[in-house]
């Protein structure tokens, strides 16, 4: 035994001796210099189970160049597809990809837009042409001057708007006639309570954006937004909000600031701020590098991975932020109630639950991904190396991957029973599964993030049955407070209008809102420790928070699992 023992160790001395003999060798011979190469390499990766699917057909595109990189978009209309390929329009079936009917030479690939069965494109002389989307039968509707150097075109209702190096145009489309023109600007508009909007960049001493307000009827200039300001974020009535971009100073105290223009006016009514700037640290060097409006919810992400979530109509002052901490870089979302990352190492993707902060984590992708689009419940990677995965976004199950050339796409579209993949001079279509088919829900509470607490309820010490019953999240009772404030005498009331709930009792009068982290009490807002969240069409709120607001005592014994109201205070 003890001569087996030597005899093995000789042997992998040897080896040993003779293994880093050859690597020295091979090192001499491969790389002399030890600065002309890396080797970071790891263990080996799983293999990648997600299978492949074949396309069902495949196209051939106009490609990207260097000099534009550009992919033309593709409209999708019952059963058929549009695009522009060396200048003509083609119709073809999303089911086969063969050629329906083709139209039109010289055309520009970029511009192509469909309206009430009608396909509107433009000619690189600054024609635009109306086009029947069944039999591609077209005529002309305008023509602009031929002295402008580039074009864009808009079709809304029966409105043409124009846009060139000589200004803004409104074409009446049944005539084709002119209506109006503007020089202030040269961009297309967006219709907003009866104006028209256009966003502008000018050179001055520094170079701002800027946002001009047109007369729909006239054309007329009636404000033009002053200092520099991205485009509108949210519109709500007559208040836009717009992200305030002037260059920052050093004794700037917070990150984001959001100005609120009077869209009659253009004149800043009111601005919020958002992310206090870190005391000893220089404004110049900390920012936000996303932001995002959703509904009521503001989002904003720093420099270090951290997201921070206001409510837009909370007071800063009493309502502190979330904050969704993550080593990843936030690319989309909010959606289905996630935030969506690229892992750390920008190979991957993973999400955070906004309710909870809790991971999804999305099984498959192994490339840094080149572009990511979430539509109803499927989220389409597109990787560097080529590969497409289909993935569920509320799962993060993989269910089918695709192989293409490619290294940039254009957005991948869902047509019926098809993905519409365009990569790189070529659209590919595949059959999409089913379960990525279905729409989703907008909030993504019904993925686990709340579950059903099996608690009773004394009111004085008498026993009652939570109907419905009590739910709970990340260590947090919540109790549904119809059935809860009726039990102790008090009246709701709820207003459609502004989706708010009033609760009374006594002389004691709160409102509260669904998402809304914040109660108002004697016109004043007072925080809670969890935004109220409707689930089963009732409204939540913590057990905690409610027995301050409405002036009784609320605890909870987790012992009996019970929680005990006492109104005798």
């Amino acid at each position: 035994m003890k001569s087996w023992k030597h005899t093995t160790l000789a042997l992998v001395a040897a080896g040993m001796i003779m293994s880093s003999t050859a690597v020295a060798a091979a090192s001499a011979q491969t790389n002399p210099d030890p600065n002309a190469s890396y080797d970071g390499q790891e263990m080996p990766a799983a293999s990648n189970k997600v299978p492949f699917t074949k396309p069902v057909w495949t196209v051939e595109l106009d490609k990207p160049t260097i000099e534009n990189s550009y992919q033309a978009p593709i409209v999708i209309d019952n059963g058929t597809f549009y695009t522009i390929k060396a200048g003509v329009l083609q119709a073809r079936s999303i089911q086969t990809g063969k050629l329906v009917w083709f139209n039109g030479t010289k055309l520009q690939a970029g511009a192509i837009q469909l309206q009430n069965g009608s396909l509107y494109v433009s000619g690189q002389d600054g024609a635009v042409y109306q086009v029947a989307a069944k039999t591609g039968t077209a005529k002309r509707i305008y023509q602009a001057n031929k002295k402008s150097t580039f074009s864009q075109f808009k079709v809304e209702g029966n409105t043409l708007y124009f846009a060139s190096s000589l200004g803004l145009v409104s074409v009446n489309l049944a005539t084709g006639h002119e209506k109006w023109r503007n020089t202030d600007v040269n961009s297309i508009p967006a219709k907003v309570g009866g104006k028209l909007l256009v966003m502008a960049m000018e050179s001055g001493a520094i170079t701002v954006t800027t946002t001009y307000a047109i007369d729909e009827a006239t054309g007329k200039t009636i404000w033009r937004l002053a200092g520099s300001h991205s485009h509108v974020l949210k519109v709500d009535g007559e208040k836009l909000y717009f992200e305030n971009d002037w260059p920052k100073y050093d004794t700037a105290k917070f990150l984001v600031e959001l100005d609120v223009v009077d869209l009659q006016t253009g004149k800043v009514i009111d601005t919020k701020s958002f992310v206090p700037v870190k005391q000893g640290e220089d404004p110049m060097y900390q920012y936000a590098t996303k932001l995002v409006i959703d509904g009521d919810e503001v989002y904003v992400s720093t420099k270090d991975h951290q997201v921070y979530h206001y409510n837009l109509n909370a007071d800063p002052s009493v309502v502190k932020p979330e904050i969704i901490a993550d080593e990843g870089t936030w690319i989309a979302g909010p959606y289905n109630g996630k935030l969506i990352y690229k892992n750390g190492d920008n190979i991957g993707l993973h999400a955070r639950k906004i309710v909870d902060h809790s991971p999804v984590y999305y099984q498959g992708p192994d490339n840094p991904a080149s572009r990511v689009d979430l539509i109803d419940s499927g989220l389409y990677v597109g990787q560097t190396d080529g590969e497409v995965y289909a993935l569920n976004v509320a799962t993060g199950k993989a269910l089918s991957r695709y192989q293409t050339s490619a290294r940039s796409y254009g957005p991948f579209q869902v047509a019926g029973d098809k993905l519409l993949v365009q990569a790189e001079g070529k659209l590919y279509a595949f059959t999409l599964p089913a379960e990525l088919r279905k729409p989703i829900s907008g909030t993504g509470l019904g993925t686990g993030a709340f579950t059903k607490a099996n608690a009773s309820l004394s009111i004085n010490g008498e026993l009652k049955k939570f109907e419905p019953s009590m739910m709970s999240t990340s260590n947090r009772m919540l109790v549904p407070l119809r059935f809860l404030v009726s039990e102790i005498g008090a009246a709701t009331s709820y207003n459609a209008q502004t989706k708010q709930t009033t609760v009374t009792r006594g002389d004691r009068s709160i409102i509260l809102a669904e998402g809304a982290p914040f109660a108002t009490v004697g016109g004043g807002q007072t925080a809670l420790s969890y935004a109220p969240v409707v689930l089963g069409g009732s409204l939540y709120i913590p057990v905690s928070d409610i027995g301050k607001l409405l002036g009784v005592t609320v605890t909870w014994n987790g012992g009996t699992r019970t929680v005990e109201v006492s109104t005798k205070n």
